[in-house]
C-alpha cells in the first residue's frame, strides 16, 4: 500500500476573492500545479491529489496544487484565470517557481507565462493546446447541455468515455458513479462558467512571446484534445515533446511513467 504524503490544505483571501490550495513538501524549488477542469473542488479529494503528486515532494519540491477561485464570476476568461493564480502567488511571495498545468490548467499556464515571462524556470504544458478545434468544441457544448440539464450521471458517463481510455474507463465506472451521485447544482453551474471560457481562447498569435523551456506531454489516444491539436502546440513552441501511445486524456491516472517523465524534465 502506497505511504500516504503530508499536506495541507490552505486559503487565499482578499476582498475579491478565495483560492484554496493544497500544499506538499518541503523543497527548496517550488512546483506550482494548475489542473484541468473538474466539476468537484480539487480540495473535496486533498489526500488523493497528494498521492498523486508525492514523487516530486520526495524529490526537493514544494508542491502548491491550486483551486479556481470562489466565487466563480461569469463570464470568467482564461486570462482572468491566470492573473487571478498570478495574484495569489505573489501574494505567498514564492520564488524558484517551476509551472505544470494540465487540460484547462495548461491553458492557464499559456496565458500565466505571457503575462509574466520571467518567472518560471520551466513550464508544463500537459494534455492541453492553444485554442479549441470543431472536436473539443462539439464535446464541451454535450458537457454543457448536460450540466445545464441537471444530469451530472450523464455527465460522468460521458466522461468516462471521452477523458479515459476504454479500460481505464471501465475500470473507474462505479467510481465515476458513485461521485457523480454527490454533485450539486451550484457544482454544476460553476463547472458549465468554467467550461464556457474556453470558447474563446486563442492565443496562436503570442506562442512565439513564450521564451522559458517548455516540454508538452499528452497522448496520441487523447479523445478530448486530439493529438493533431496538442502535437500542434509544441510544434508552435518549438519544444520538447513527449506522447504516450495508448493513454486517455489524463495519462497521470493511467500510468507511472507519467510522472516519472515529468521529473526527469523537471531535473535536468
Amino acid at each position: 500500500m502506497a505511504e500516504h504524503p503530508t499536506y495541507s490544505v490552505e486559503k487565499y483571501s482578499s476582498e475579491r476573492f478565495e483560492m484554496g490550495y493544497i500544499r506538499l513538501g518541503q523543497g527548496s524549488r517550488q512546483l506550482i500545479v494548475i489542473p484541468g477542469l473538474n466539476v468537484k473542488s480539487i480540495l473535496t479529494t486533498p489526500e488523493l491529489i497528494a498521492l498523486q503528486l508525492k514523487l516530486f515532494a520526495e524529490h526537493g519540491f514544494t508542491v502548491y496544487v491550486f483551486d479556481r477561485k470562489d466565487p466563480t464570476p461569469e463570464p470568467y476568461s482564461i486570462a482572468q484565470m491566470a492573473s487571478d493564480t498570478l495574484q495569489v502567488l505573489r501574494a505567498l511571495s514564492l520564488d524558484n517557481l517551476y509551472l505544470f498545468g494540465h487540460s484547462q490548467g495548461g491553458m492557464i499556464s499559456q496565458c500565466m507565462v505571457l503575462e509574466e515571462p520571467h518567472l518560471f524556470n520551466k513550464v508544463i504544458f500537459s494534455g492541453t493546446v492553444s485554442h479549441l478545434d470543431s472536436q473539443a468544441e462539439e464535446l464541451f457544448r454535450t458537457w454543457i447541455e448536460l450540466a445545464a440539464a441537471d444530469d451530472p450521471l450523464g455527465l460522468y458517463e460521458n466522461f468516462e468515455h471521452t477523458v479515459f481510455s476504454e479500460e481505464f474507463g471501465t475500470l473507474l465506472h462505479q467510481d465515476l458513479i458513485r461521485e457523480a451521485q454527490t454533485v450539486t447544482k451550484t457544482e454544476l453551474l460553476d463547472f458549465i462558467a468554467h467550461t464556457r471560457n474556453m470558447f474563446d481562447f486563442d492565443v496562436r498569435a503570442r506562442l512565439g512571446e513564450i521564451q522559458t523551456e517548455s516540454l508538452v506531454i499528452g497522448s496520441k489516444a487523447d479523445r478530448v484534445f486530439s493529438y493533431a491539436l496538442v502535437r500542434e502546440l509544441a510544434d508552435r513552441l518549438n519544444c520538447a515533446s513527449f506522447f504516450f501511445e495508448h493513454c486517455g486524456h489524463s495519462p497521470a491516472l493511467e500510468t507511472p511513467l507519467y510522472n516519472e517523465k515529468l521529473l526527469e524534465f523537471l531535473s535536468k
